[in-house]
């Protein structure tokens, strides 16, 4: 069992299973509803967003520009009634998503029964990836500095050009091994913290903690996945996941300070 720090710096994270796609998911989701109210997620909201498609030229349109389009995409929202924690359903994916992060136990249990419930209404056939991703805030209290939380491997030059006021500093590291893709990314801004664009939309309420604090900050943002097609199986899904959650503390741990832990211990 994971211990939960009683100052975590995790302000949002989300997990998803990609499965086979289902065309026609209108008639199951009064079954999926039900039971996701049933276990405490009784809000439900239907969107639809429009997604990015850029085709492949044909033979006959090399040398020439090919419009990209944009095709509908329906997803339903599945959330708490405190507005921390949902299930995105999509038409070949379940997300859960959370700014309330207890321990990872409890995190991936949720994921899971989650997915129980889509396959009994849907009979899924099999899962083709598996992504695991942690927002971590370090934000430093008053008279300390970043230097103290994170190693100089991902500081940059933040703290060093100190004459000019800081836009941002990113640094990135991607690897690969046999338990899949891990991308480490380490983002310097001045200001309030924020949120990937690709997660604006979706993230549920962020916990005042994080958005009340205005200055220099940095974001830790590690994203670990997947991609082998395997037919569903919930146990092994669930090792998968604590594999990939092993190796974002693994990157965790090398990116922050010993006193960065204490400080959230």
């Amino acid at each position: 069992m994971s211990k939960k720090m009683s100052n975590a710096p995790v302000y949002f994270t989300v997990a998803q299973i990609q499965f086979n796609p289902i065309l026609d998911m209108d008639g199951y989701l009064p079954a999926i509803q039900e039971k996701m109210r049933i276990t405490h997620f009784p809000d439900f909201k239907r969107e639809s967003v429009q997604q990015l498609t850029i085709p492949f030229a044909s033979s006959s349109q090399v040398g020439q520009a090919v419009a990209p389009s944009f095709v509908p995409r329906a997803r339903c929202i599945f959330g708490n009634i405190e507005g921390t924690t949902e299930f995105v359903l999509e038409n070949n994916a379940l997300a859960l998503q959370t700014t309330a992060y207890d321990t990872f136990e409890t995190f991936s249990k949720t994921l899971l029964d989650g997915l129980e419930i889509v396959h009994s209404a849907l009979q899924l056939d099999f899962t083709q990836r598996v992504g695991l991703r942690y927002l971590d805030a370090v934000l430093p209290n008053q008279g300390e500095s970043l230097s103290d939380y994170l190693t100089p491997e991902v500081l940059g030059l933040a703290l060093k050009l100190t004459e000019r006021r800081l836009s941002h500093s990113f640094n990135e590291t991607v690897t690969l091994s046999s338990k899949g893709k891990l991308v480490s990314r380490v983002i310097i801004q001045d200001g309030p913290v924020g949120l990937p664009p690709e997660l604006l939309t979706l993230a549920p309420h962020i916990d005042s903690r994080f958005t009340q604090f205005n200055g220099l900050h940095a974001i830790i943002d590690t994203d670990a996945s997947t991609e082998p097609r395997e037919a569903l199986n919930i146990g092994k899904l669930g090792h998968g996941l604590f594999a990939l959650h092993d190796e974002i503390e693994k990157s965790f741990v090398l990116t922050v300070t010993s006193t960065a832990l204490e400080r959230w211990s």
